[in-house]
Order: structure tokens, then sequence, then C-alpha cells
């Protein structure tokens, strides 16, 4: 009998490393593999963030001036810098590309995998948490979200890696651990503007608690709170100058930017004069994006699967139930950390403008409840346990056909087979080009596919209104930016244009150079 015990109990470790491994390889592989490919096209905010980085490596400053910014002024009303920051080793590895580009955020989707695993682990139990690592792998929202370079969704991973530092410090009294994660807490202030609101009522709650329950002392709270503080310090006072209309900073070894607008103030309701009436505009559409699980972001969700599969909803508010009730199906040491953060995350609802980036804090306690009510439903129907498991199989290679099956060229604020056209017209430095704002964002693809001198850009950029929200760039260098239909064409310049443009022009007469979607035109 006790042989059979042993024996049973090495069957049972080596299927549970086997599926570990498993999940864990096929979890990091769809994030990683043919990253450059995947999204087939490249986003203006990606490429903003790369050549951003490429200008702090190779200059010391952003595109406006300004060395080395805790915020990036970029379009003009600003982008969050620590992703920037981030891309600047894999830029001076693999110079700039999208696979530099995409590869941080890829990595830290990659690590989250094995974070959520082990916080499940500590806080529950193994089971639990290698189903929680299966359902994170294949969840539709981390896979698409960890593969393009969008800089607001490193937050919720970080507040992950927070919360897992933060339990393993104070499970194995491990006080370097306890306090690093708050310094992960006070980084997390550089990835996104909602940062700044959830952050104070995340963590005041939390330590509060953890103090009621004895975890930890008065002076730990307060030196922790000092930690987020000193750490975040450089965006609290951005969040001041331009709040209250003060004076840019300007230091050697930082800059602290006034922006003409604030994104933060642009994407809240709480600086509107109709406060109440967008709060809660804000609250019914969010609640009809997380019910639907899509924004109409084709980039964010893809219709038939969602954020979390559409057919996950009874799942998460069964374990959202759960966790409410006094007598629970499951015991979850540490909840009160998920259902503090599902529940300021929900009070957000009332006060950013939604889409699924916008509330992409509230998107990992949404996993963990899902999570938990499939945990409790599979120890109810045991007998039907493989059958859930392999719908959420199907639907995931189902997911992952569709995925690269899309044209993300056709996506708004993306745009593809640019580097080939813009590498060609590189070589006439000495005439004018002029190239279509058909192109979404066109003089953003042009510095990124050219690194374009930083400095000279800077000396030499026109923009139409450089007060604007939204700086609108008419030339730099020999770079001059045109509705094409509006232009007279003239001697002795070259033009690109996409082909559906051909209607506005007489294009016979001129000596042409032809690309996949774009044609080059020699006047």
């Amino acid at each position: 009998m006790f042989l059979k015990n042993i024996k049973s109990k090495k069957i049972f470790f080596c299927s549970y490393t086997f599926f570990f491994c498993l999940i864990l390889f096929v979890g990091i592989i769809v994030r990683l593999l043919f990253l450059s490919k995947f999204p087939s096209a490249l986003n203006c905010d990606e490429a903003s963030s790369g050549y951003e980085a490429f200008s702090i490596l190779h200059y010391g400053i952003d595109r406006n001036g300004n060395r080395l910014p805790v915020f990036l002024v970029a379009w003009g009303g600003g982008q969050n810098a620590l992703l920037s920051y981030l891309i600047i080793p894999f830029i001076s590895l693999f110079g700039l590309t999208f696979f530099s580009i995409r590869l941080p955020m890829a990595i830290l989707g990659c690590i989250s995998l094995l974070v959520f695993y082990f916080l499940l682990k500590r806080i529950a139990n193994k089971k639990m948490a290698l189903l929680g690592l299966f359902f994170l792998a294949i969840c539709p929202w981390h896979i698409m979200k960890s593969r393009w370079g969008l800089e607001s969704n490193l937050f919720p991973d970080l507040i992950l890696l927070f919360s897992f530092l933060f339990i393993k410090g104070l499970e194995d009294k491990n006080k370097f651990l306890y306090y690093f994660s708050f310094v992960i807490a006070g980084l997390s202030a550089y990835s996104y503007g909602t940062s700044y609101y959830f952050l104070p009522v995340f963590l005041f709650p939390l330590l509060f608690y953890s103090y009621r329950k004895k975890y930890i002392t008065i002076k730990q709270g307060i030196f922790s709170l000092g930690i987020v503080g000193i750490v975040s310090m450089p965006i609290i006072l951005y969040v001041i100058i331009n709040t209250f209309e003060l004076s840019q900073i300007n230091l050697p070894f930082m800059t602290i930017p006034r922006l003409e607008v604030n994104r933060y103030q642009e994407i809240t309701s709480i600086f509107s004069s109709d406060f109440f009436k967008n709060s809660f505009s804000n609250f019914w559409n969010s609640l009809v994006i997380l019910f639907t699980q899509k924004d109409g972001l084709p980039w964010n969700s893809l219709p038939i699967f969602g954020t979390i599969y559409l057919f996950s909803l009874p799942f998460t508010i069964f374990g959202i139930l759960n966790s409410f009730k006094k007598e629970k199906k499951i015991e979850v040491k540490y909840e009160y950390l998920f259902t503090i953060w599902f529940i300021v995350g929900f009070v957000l609802l009332f006060l950013c403008e939604p889409n699924i980036n916008r509330l992409n804090i509230l998107m990992i306690p949404i996993l963990y409840f899902t999570v938990l009510g499939l945990y409790i439903s599979l120890i109810k129907i045991k007998k039907y346990s493989i059958f859930l498991i392999a719908i959420y199989t199907f639907f995931f290679f189902f997911f992952c056909f569709v995925y690269l099956k899309q044209d993300f060229n056709s996506y708004g604020t993306f745009e593809s087979d640019l580097e080939e056209v813009i590498t060609y017209v590189m070589q006439f430095e000495d005439k004018e080009i002029h190239i279509t704002e058909k192109i979404q964002s066109s003089y953003m693809h042009v510095l990124f596919y050219t690194k374009y001198n930083t400095q000279k850009f800077v000396d030499t950029v026109i923009y139409e209104d450089k007060s604007a929200p939204f700086k609108h760039v008419l030339s730099f260098g020999n770079y001059f930016f045109d509705v094409m239909e509006n232009i007279e064409f003239q001697e002795n310049k070259i033009y690109v244009i996409k082909k559906e443009e051909q209607s506005y022009i007489n294009i016979e007469k001129f000596r042409k150079e032809e690309f996949s979607k774009y044609i080059v035109i020699f006047t």
C-alpha cells in the first residue's frame, strides 16, 4: 500500500510537471514566435515609443528636444515613457526594428505567466495555479497585448508582479522582496496615466488591511508608501506641473515636461464640467465593454473570442460571487489583494472614457476570478472537466488561426510595407520628398524607418500649430507631408502616394517606381 501511494504520487508529480512545462512552453511560443510579422503592420504609437528610445539612446533627447524625459511629449498630448526606456537595451542589440520594439512587452508577458502561476500557488494550491497558468497562457487579451508595443499595456503586468513580490515578501518574511515590490509599484506610475489614480487608492487600503491582519507594522506601511513616493516623485511633479500650469523642469539628468494638453486630463471625467453625466456614461459604456468583451478596436479583441473568450463570463461572475461569500467553496489566502484590486479598478470605470486599453488594470483580477470560478466548477463536475478544458483548447487554436489571418494594415492606426519605399527614397537627399498623409502618422514612420538624426529633426521640424493637442508636422529636413489631392506637382521633386490615390493625379506623364501599396513619382 505504501509503495502504491509513492508510485501514484510520482505519476502525479510527473504528469503535473509535464503539463506545467507544456503549458508554459505554448504560452511563451505564442507570445514570442514571429513577433516581427504578427501584427503584420506597425502601429503609430509603437513606432513613436521605438523612435523615442532610439533618440534617447543615441542623442540623449526625445523628438521634442527634452533630455531624458520622465514623460514624453510625443504627439503633443503626451506618451508614457517607461516602455521607451525598456526598449533601449534591445535597440542597442538588434537595432530599431519591429522585433526590438515589441520584445520588452513580449518578455514581460512571458514573465507574467510564471508570476501568475506562482502567485496562485502561494495563495491557493498547485491545481488552481496550473489552471491559472493554462488560462493566462491561452487568454486572447494577454496574447494580443503582449505582441505589440503599446506602452499602457505594461501597467497590469507590473501590478501583477508587484502583487506576487508583495505576497512572497509577507509569506517568507523577506523584507527585501517586500520593499522591492513597492519599487515596482512606483515604476508602474511611468507606464500609464490611470496609475495616478489607481496606485494611491489601491495601496492605502491594501496596506491598512495588511496592518489589521498583523502582516505588517505601521512603520512598514509608512516606509512602503515612502518608497512608492520616492520612485514616482518625478511623475508626481509632472502631474503637479501640468495640473497647475507651472514651468517645465530641465535638469542635466532629467526633464519633467510641461505639455500643452495632458492625456490624463483628456481621458478622464474628473476635469470635465459635466462630471456626473460623463462619469455615469463612462461607467455604463465600460460595463458594456466588460460584458461584451469588445470595444470596437480589433487590435484589442477579436469579435468571435473577446478578451477572455465570450463563454467565460459565467465563470467570472461565479468566481466574484464566491470571493464575497462568507462560506467559500475554496479558501484563498490573501484574497483581499484581488478584492481590493477589483473594487478600485471598478471605481475607475466612472473616471475613464472606456476602451480595453484604458480598462486594462481590471483585466488581471477578472482573470483571477474567472480562474477561481472555473476551478470551483471543475471540482463540482469532475467527469466533465476534460471536456471543458478541451473546449478552451479548441478555441485557443481557433483564435490563433484567426489572429494570424488578421490584416492589421486595414486597422486605423497601423501601416505596413513602408520600410521598402522609405528606404528607397532615402537616397534622394538633395531633393524634396513629399509623402502622402493617407499614411497614418506618416512623419512618424519616416523617422522610424530612416532612423533620422533627432537633433536635426528638432532643428528643422515645422508644425502647423505647435500648441495643438496633436502637433501636425508639415515638414522636417527634406521631407514634406501633404494631402495629395490639394497640391500641384512641381518639377525636380519626389512624391510618395498610395496606389488608391492615383485618381487624383495624371500619373502617366511622370516617371514612377511601384511598390506593394505605394508609388514613388519623379517629376
